[in-house]
């Protein structure tokens, strides 16, 4: 069935966690419903950090913090506006913040068979 790994698509926690658990350097990350599940994290990082929607598409809820007031109050902000594919976020995630070249592959897969459909570079 779409269970599995397509349930994951969209969820930005647990594709950085599939990374990691496959032996690949990954982003440090917290994500939590609540303020006090991300607090020590955001306290223990350097700003900026990145805060957005655990299951969202783009850059939908997304946004560059530059100190832990910032990030408090967009942590909360989330929770209160619909996101772009619908609902409500459940969830927010709290990333370091990586700068240089970002490399964005999207793919489509049929049948075992597996195409590299369009590629960006962006400098962050």
């Amino acid at each position: 069935g779409t269970a599995g790994a397509f349930a994951y698509r969209r969820d930005k926690k647990v594709q950085q966690e599939l990374i990691k658990d496959a032996g690949l350097r990954s982003i440090r990350q917290a994500a939590g419903k609540q303020w006090s599940d991300v607090e020590s994290f955001l306290k223990s990082e350097t700003f900026p950090v990145v805060l957005k929607p655990t299951d969202s598409a783009g850059t939908d809820g997304v946004k560059l913090c530059h100190d832990i007031e910032e990030a408090k109050d967009h942590f909360h902000n989330l929770f209160q506006v619909e996101a772009v594919n619908g609902g409500f976020n459940t969830e927010v995630l709290c990333q370091e913040f990586l700068q240089g070249k970002e490399y964005v592959v999207d793919t489509a897969s049929r049948d075992g068979e597996h195409k590299t459909v369009a590629l960006w570079c962006y400098d962050k």
